[in-house]
């Protein structure tokens, strides 16, 4: 049986000693790469068989179909073990390069001292090795698969998100929309309505003006009738002063009861006013429970603000958690959708949700684990603790909005003067949650904005 060497050796272009690419026969009959053939052919000016020296035309070769189809199969089967450089057999491995040789390769230079090992033997000293790696590529597939399938599951919830806010939306503005249409076409209608009942009161007044008119000209040209012909019928002049004394209408009348201030007032305002019915979640009224409260703070007599009575009352730590002088709202929420502003000043506040259970002797720890979600306010910038978030303020907030939406369960923070967005954060607990307030460790008041006051902030903005 012929040697894989041999075999190879069989397999070789005598002109570019490589294995055959695209393999072509002359009409002698011997074999050569196309494009060997094709350059020797360049380089000679005749087209003369690089073996036997016979003129071979060009347009005489043929493709060695059967011999391809073996190079095909060969290099299929030993494409990784076959030495590029010495058309060998790679039956070697070194273990300093990491590589697998062919015996000439470990006699040269390149790898004179190292480590060379036989592939049954190779294979058998990292054969742990290689498990671990496999093992290890195992579980990193399986990660990224699981990471895949949870992203996909993400991607799902975050479009089924996206189309429900983006009904919900659509759903909000075309109910504001029909009603606001409508109010437009029904205000309208009023005014066309009034214009025509006046415009028919005018036209009946312009009736009878234009009738006095024709009678106040008979009269005139009568009397100067008479007093050219010098015969006066003293009756007919009285008559003619009698009709004299009679009132004559007038358009201002008219005008003065076409209800001007009826459409001429603050439009915007009133339709506002009517709009706060398909207002799903209207500003709460709350009011602060004095006896949730910390000793050292003081809260109105009419529950709506509180401050630090000292100012410099140093924080308590517990559980490696800062517990914060606190007082909570007497309402309290278990389920729908609440929300609620607060008037804020200074540094060092706090305004979020929390349980009762969560209170420690008045206070409270500003942080999830606890139960509480708060905002906190130091060194001109907001801090949300889920997990700690950090955002600079573009000013000094004066006013925060607080959303707690307990039916998809989550808090959300705005800056009430614009609704711009701060952060959103979620708040599910089995607990009945109340808002919770913090006073600025300053010694600024911190307000409960109740809706009479909401009232009067969007009236001030229009």
């Amino acid at each position: 049986m012929a040697s894989s060497s041999g075999i190879k050796a069989e397999l070789t272009c005598s002109v570019c000693l490589d294995l055959f690419q695209d393999p072509v026969l002359t009409r002698c009959e011997h074999t050569f790469c196309r494009r060997c053939v094709l350059q020797f052919w360049g380089q000679q000016r005749r087209n003369i068989c690089p073996l036997c020296r016979k003129v071979c035309p060009s347009a005489q070769l043929l493709r060695n179909r059967a011999l391809a189809g073996v190079l095909d199969s060969l290099r299929q089967r030993e494409d990784v073990q076959l030495c590029a450089a010495h058309h060998l057999e790679k039956s070697l491995y070194c273990c300093d390069d990491q590589q697998l040789l062919c015996y000439q390769c470990r006699d040269s230079p390149r790898h004179q001292g190292h480590t060379v090992l036989g592939i049954t033997d190779a294979k058998a000293r990292y054969k742990e090795e290689i498990e671990n790696t496999l093992k290890s590529l195992q579980d990193r597939k399986s990660k990224c698969e699981a990471l895949k399938i949870k992203s996909e599951k993400y991607m799902a919830r975050l479009q089924d998100w996206a189309r429900q806010t983006e009904s919900q939306i659509k759903n909000s503005f075309r109910k504001l929309h029909v009603y606001l249409n409508d109010e437009e076409s029904s205000l309208i209608q009023q005014v066309r309505q009034e214009e025509r009942d006046s415009s028919r009161k005018l036209q009946n007044m312009t009736e009878e003006v234009f009738q006095e008119l024709r009678v106040l000209q008979s009269s005139i040209q009568e009397v100067e009738r008479q007093m050219q012909d010098g015969i006066l019928d003293l009756k007919g002049v009285k008559d003619i002063q009698a009709r004299l004394a009679h009132t004559l209408p007038t358009p201002v009348l008219i005008m003065h009861k076409v209800p001007f201030g009826k459409f001429a007032g603050p439009t915007e305002y009133k339709v506002w006013k009517n709009l706060r019915k398909f207002v799903d979640t209207v500003p709460s009224t709350l009011s602060l429970d004095a006896e949730s409260a910390h000793p050292n703070l003081e809260i109105s007599a009419d529950g709506s603000s509180v401050r630090l009575k000292t100012p410099q009352l140093s924080q308590v730590v517990c559980s490696r958690l800062s517990l914060e002088p606190c007082a909570l709202a007497a309402q309290g929420f278990s389920r729908g959708c609440h929300y609620w502003e607060v008037s804020v000043a200074g540094e060092g506040w706090a305004v979020g949700v929390g349980s009762r259970s969560a209170l420690e002797r008045g206070r409270l720890a500003l942080a999830p684990q606890a139960g509480n979600w708060p905002l906190t306010f130091h060194n001109g910038a907001f801090e949300c603790f889920y997990p700690l978030h950090t955002l600079a303020a573009s000013s000094k907030p004066q006013l925060i909005g607080v959303f707690l939406n307990l039916d998809s369960g989550y808090l959300s923070f705005y800056d009430a003067r614009d609704m711009s967005h701060i952060f959103t954060v979620p708040s599910k607990s089995s607990e009945r949650l109340h808002p919770c307030f913090v006073p600025p460790s300053s010694g600024e008041t911190l307000s409960v904005a109740r809706s009479e006051r909401w009232e009067t902030l969007a009236l001030c903005s229009t």
